[in-house]
């Protein structure tokens, strides 16, 4: 019995796992995509070939996926990348990369794990509380509010300084400057809960 030849094998194989597995060219079109494309993306797999992988890519995280690309094609071993496709259904899928080059085949592989569901719960204002002491949650709460810094303090029966310093350690954990940017932060991931709950 002549057997299959061992591409069609490891082809074969890749269809069976959970991740999405791509084969890329150099110019970067999709030579193959396996199934759970679909399940993950919404597109067939037949629907990816022969486009620019890209396209596929959120416009605000292409230029990132395209130096992460060239890392690639220059023989390093990536693990880790995250950036969003756009799913069929317009949605955002958030995935994170293991991928490295093939240089005989001349083909870049990349497999793509589905992490959106645990970006959406480390998105939700319970997540964001989960990293703050008991209390830098209280200082948050009033922070949220119109009251000033010294009002905080009177509220809370701390010092002036020891107010500022939690507020500042606040701003520090989140990546924010200041009063304005924790709000945005804020209301981005209070409006990204209702719409998930709205989803449901």
């Amino acid at each position: 019995m002549k057997s299959e030849p061992i591409e069609n094998l490891v082809i074969t194989a890749a269809d069976y796992s959970p991740d999405a597995i791509f084969l890329v060219s150099e110019r970067g079109r999709i030579r193959h995509a396996s199934a759970a494309c679909e399940d993950i993306f919404g597109y067939a797999p037949g629907d990816f070939v022969d486009q620019f992988i890209i396209d596929f890519v959120v416009p605000a995280d292409q230029d990132a996926t395209r130096l992460e690309a060239k890392e690639v094609l220059a023989g390093r071993k990536r693990v880790g990348f995250e950036n969003r496709y756009r799913h069929k259904n317009g949605s955002d899928v958030y995935v994170t990369w293991s991928a490295h080059w093939l240089a005989h085949e001349r083909l870049r592989v990349g497999v793509a794990r589905d992490v959106t569901e645990f970006r959406r719960r480390e998105a939700s204002p319970a997540a964001l509380l989960s990293i703050l002491a008991p209390h830098e949650r209280k200082v948050v709460e009033l922070l949220l509010t119109e009251a000033t810094e010294k009002q905080i303090a009177e509220r809370l029966g701390l010092a002036a300084s020891t107010t500022h310093s939690y507020i500042t350690g606040i701003f520090r954990k989140y990546g924010v400057r200041g009063r304005a940017g924790l709000m945005s932060l804020w209301l981005k991931h209070l409006s990204g809960g209702i719409a998930q709950s709205g989803d449901r």
